[in-house]
C-alpha cells in the first residue's frame, strides 16, 4: 500500500531526524525520564513542523501554469505540490506534527509511568536485607 506521494515521505524522515537531534538534547536538560520524553517529543514536534513548513513551501514555489477553460473562458492556475502523506498533503503536516507532539508529551506527562515497577523497586533492598 502506497502511503505517499510526492516529497511526502519527507515527513516521517523529519520527524526521525528531530527526535535523534532532540533526545541528547532533552538529556541535558533533565534526568527525569518522564521529563525528558516529554521535552523531547516537543521538541522533535516542533523540528519536524517547521523542516515540513519549509520543504513545501520551497517545493511549492513558483509561478505555476496558467490554463483556460474552453468552456467558461476562466483561468486556472496550477502550481506543483509538495506530494502527501496518508492523503493528507505535506503542508498540512506542518500543523499536524507540532499539535500531535505536544497532546503526546502531556499525556505523558499526567499518566505515571509503572507504578507497579516503582513499588518493587523500593520494596525489593527493604525486603532483601531483613534477616529471614
Amino acid at each position: 500500500m502506497l502511503v505517499w506521494s510526492g516529497w511526502g515521505i519527507l515527513v516521517p524522515v523529519f520527524i526521525l531526524i528531530a527526535f535523534l537531534v532532540s533526545t541528547p538534547v532533552a538529556g541535558l536538560v533533565t534526568s527525569d525520564t518522564d521529563l525528558m520524553m516529554a521535552i523531547s517529543t516537543i521538541i522533535t514536534g516542533l523540528l519536524a513542523g517547521l523542516a515540513t513548513f519549509l520543504a513545501a513551501r520551497k517545493l511549492e514555489e513558483g509561478q505555476g501554469r496558467a490554463f483556460i477553460d474552453e468552456a467558461t473562458q476562466q483561468r486556472i492556475v496550477v502550481r506543483r505540490s509538495a506530494g502527501s502523506l496518508f492523503f493528507v498533503p505535506t503542508r498540512y503536516w506542518a500543523y499536524i506534527v507540532p499539535v500531535v507532539a505536544v497532546i503526546v508529551a502531556v499525556f505523558s506527562l499526567t499518566t505515571p509511568s509503572t507504578p507497579a515497577a516503582a513499588d518493587v523497586g523500593e520494596a525489593g533492598p527493604a525486603v532483601a536485607s531483613q534477616p529471614g
